[in-house]
């Protein structure tokens, strides 16, 4: 038996560590942040003060499946996700869920910081106080739960990932409410400043008992006595809980976290009281059993940094030279009145729907304190901007940047600002190389030795006309629907988003039915966007009959990029889809959601936008008329080789797969993804297997190799995907690590 006098004092319960950095705050923001800086040799240490990670996303408010883990792809933004350190996360949930998880993102997020030996992970830890020298903080005081263990963290670097800006305790200023429209000219914001945000939410989860239950309201429920009393919420699913059930903006969501999250419970019984006996809402057999113990926040404080993003460098694409992240979630602003307010539970229609815009490196660190950088929702921005950068996937980027900015740090003796002055380069190389691409706005890596190299490959996808799995009408359908943002557009035409690669367009056939007794006419417009000109004009008459192949002369001058395919309506006329992906290649949208089925067309002259150089570029990823992708021909194996006129020597191999960034997969593993395959390596006209790799689901895979490879010859060999027909890469990178 060990005996003490007194715990208090012993050394046991009072601990002190040193570190390079310190993430405070384990969601998904500091989750990534802290996985950034460890894996470029940081001394990290992350504290969570609570059980499981993830935040909002976790286990304790979103039933397991992390569906807020959301982001720029979600709504009018094609090939948009995300990549970086949080699509391998997603990718690993993937994988897990197809391996018999059905709750697994808080586990995926532990795993992945607990396999990194850089990293010291102290969950169920509550940062209390901060030490200061000199305007610098140089010391965290925290207790952990459970243990009662008092620490003393020490640090060079400070990331504030908590949500409620836990650094404000160290004198860091920051922002709490919304600022008046003349401030910065916002449209979206209220003509005078106050302190209202957006409120809080809380989740819950019912089952099909597979037999009526009764509910009785508990004291304190609110009472909505009809529809009427939930205007523009939409309650017919009972299953899992409702977004719009929010509460709090118009106390502080930091001080009253308690009392909003009692009035949740009350409103939440209320609402269910509601839906179990105001009318029938198809939950008879319904119970709740399990309610987050959490309330999930949307809004407190928000530091300042040098710069404030705000509506209008959102809206106006403003291109900042220390991008380092970017977003693309509509401008989403809940009313502070919440469920009471007597609109949208969401921003009041029509949406604000940004461009992929910048998220610049000068917003995520401290204006006055010089070794604070922040990542989430407590990022430098106005409370109109938030609307959009508060999405996790968004905070995911930017504690990427952070959590790679700190490695910088550490290797300049440098603080945030002083990279932006003097090493941003560094900084947004570094996230390239790491996956972090940014659309469209692609960093050179000069010391990338696939650049130089002479690429070739077995074969080439000309784009085809895909296989038919589906028909649609020429007409549309109207719609009906409570979601404030899907708005139809004042052109609903249904039209087909496509790439040329050549300077003439002859011809697009298209497979139409006929669906009435008579012949009928076709007309098929070209644009280069969706409410641009006519390019050109064709039109024909089609017979009565199913899944005819009908072409579309145009004769068309053109310039290589992306063109757009509009068809006139036309009554008992459909035409055939098929839902292969095929980047560069997607529907016009019909309102702010994603229409998967492709229409089946046939380009000539054949169009070949998918070559193999497209692996050499600083892409990564599709952009606006570049696919930027390599796919070969249907059937494996498959293969890539790059050969050098000279020796090559390196010690990092980077392979760069396609897991369908256009589509929400969380919990699958993307078909398109590479399985199975070999790096083959060649020197002195000998080969000898570098790599052979089996059941991989990741995009990004980097390969460092303990003593460096010399090669005149690389060959990238893939045997199978995860269930696609076709072979697909973005990229291949070699690098001499200095």
């Amino acid at each position: 038996m060990q005996m003490y006098k007194s715990d208090k004092n012993h050394p046991d319960f009072n601990r002190i560590i040193h570190a390079d950095l310190l993430v405070v705050g384990g969601g998904v923001a500091g989750v990534t942040a802290a996985l950034a800086a460890a894996r470029e040799g940081v001394k990290t240490i992350l504290i969570h003060n609570r059980p499981v990670l993830g935040g909002v996303s976790s286990v304790e408010y979103g039933d397991g499946d992390a569906r807020c883990v959301n982001g720029a792809y979600n709504y009018t933004h094609r090939n948009a996700r995300e990549c970086g350190i949080i699509e391998e996360l997603k990718n690993s949930n993937g994988q897990h869920f197809a391996n018999g998880y059905s709750s697994c993102w808080s586990q995926v997020l532990r795993e992945a910081v607990e396999s990194e030996k850089s990293i010291t992970l102290l969950m169920n830890t509550e940062a209390l106080d901060v030490e200061m020298t000199g305007g610098r903080i140089q010391a965290v005081k925290a207790r952990q739960i459970g243990t009662e263990i008092n620490y003393t963290i020490y640090a060079s670097t400070f990331i504030d990932a908590s949500g409620d800006g836990f650094f404000a305790a160290s004198g860091a200023e920051y922002r709490m409410g919304r600022e008046g429209k003349n401030e910065f000219g916002e449209s979206l914001a209220p003509e005078l400043p106050d302190d209202k945000t957006m409120g809080s939410s809380i989740a819950f989860r019912a089952v099909d008992a597979g037999h009526p239950v009764k509910f009785k309201a508990p004291p304190g429920a609110y009472r909505f006595a009809s529809d009427a009393d939930l205007p523009f919420r939409s309650h017919s699913n009972p299953r899992k809980g409702y977004w719009w059930l929010e509460y709090g903006g118009t106390m502080d969501t930091i001080r009253d976290n308690e009392k909003i999250y009692r009035e949740l419970r009350n409103i939440l019984f209320g609402i269910w009281d509601h839906v179990k006996n105001g009318g029938d809402h198809g939950a008879d057999n319904y119970v709740i059993d399990w309610i987050s113990p959490i309330p999930g926040k949307r809004e407190s404080r928000r530091f300042t940094g040098e710069v404030i993003l705000t509506q209008n460098d959102i809206m106006g694409d403003r291109e900042f030279p220390d991008a380092v992240a970017y977003g693309g979630w509509p401008i989403d602003i809940h009313p502070p009145e919440g469920i009471f307010a007597p609109g949208h539970p969401g921003s009041e229609p029509p949406f604000f729907f940004p461009p992929l815009y910048a998220i610049p490196f000068r917003a995520l660190y401290s204006r006055n304190i010089p070794n604070l950088m922040m990542a989430g929702r407590n990022i430098s921005v106005s409370h109109v901007a938030l609307g959009t950068t508060r999405l996790m996937a968004t905070c995911a980027l930017c504690g990427q940047a952070v959590g790679s900015a700190a490695a910088v740090m550490k290797k300049y003796n440098c603080t945030p600002a002083e990279i932006y002055r003097e090493h941003l380069a560094k900084l947004r190389i570094l996230l390239q190389k790491n996956d972090c691409v940014l659309p469209g706005r692609p960093v050179t890596v000069e010391d990338d030795l696939c650049r130089s190299a002479v690429i070739s490959a077995s074969s080439t996808l000309t784009l085809p006309m895909v296989e038919i799995d589906g028909r649609e009408n020429l007409t549309w359908e109207p719609k009906n629907t409570l979601d404030p943002c899907d708005v139809p557009p004042e052109d609903r035409r249904k039209g087909q988003h496509f790439i040329i690669t050549t300077e003439f367009l002859e011809s697009i056939s298209l497979v139409l039915s006929n669906l009435s007794q008579t012949a009928l006419p076709v007309t098929a417009r070209i644009r280069k966007d969706d409410f641009g000109d006519d390019l050109a004009v064709a039109e024909v008459s089609v017979a009565p009959g199913k899944n005819q192949v009908v072409k579309f002369d145009f004769n068309l001058n053109t310039t290589p990029g992306e063109y757009i395919l509009i068809l006139d309506p036309q009554t008992d006329m459909a035409f055939a889809t098929g839902k292969t992906h095929l980047p560069g290649i997607f529907r016009k949208a019909d309102g702010c959601y994603h229409n998967f089925n492709n229409m089946v067309m046939q380009i000539m002259p054949v169009q070949q936008p998918y070559a193999v150089k497209n692996l050499q570029n600083d892409y990564g990823r599709p952009a606006p008329g570049k696919p930027n992708i390599w796919i070969a021909q249907k059937g494996f194996p498959q293969w890539v080789e790059l050969r050098w006129a000279k020796e090559m020597t390196f010690d990092r191999l980077d392979l760069v797969f396609d897991t369908n960034l256009d589509e929400y997969r969380f919990n699958a593993i993307a078909p398109e993804c590479i399985r199975d395959f070999q790096v083959i390596a060649e020197k002195d006209g000998r080969k000898s297997v570098l790599l052979d790799e089996k059941d991989n689901f990741y995009r990004f895979r980097r390969f460092d190799f303990a003593e460096p490879v010399t090669v005149t010859g690389l060959q990238i060999k893939l045997t199978a995907s995860n269930g696609d027909e076709y072979a697909r890469m973005y990229g291949i990178h070699a690098y001499l690590k200095k």
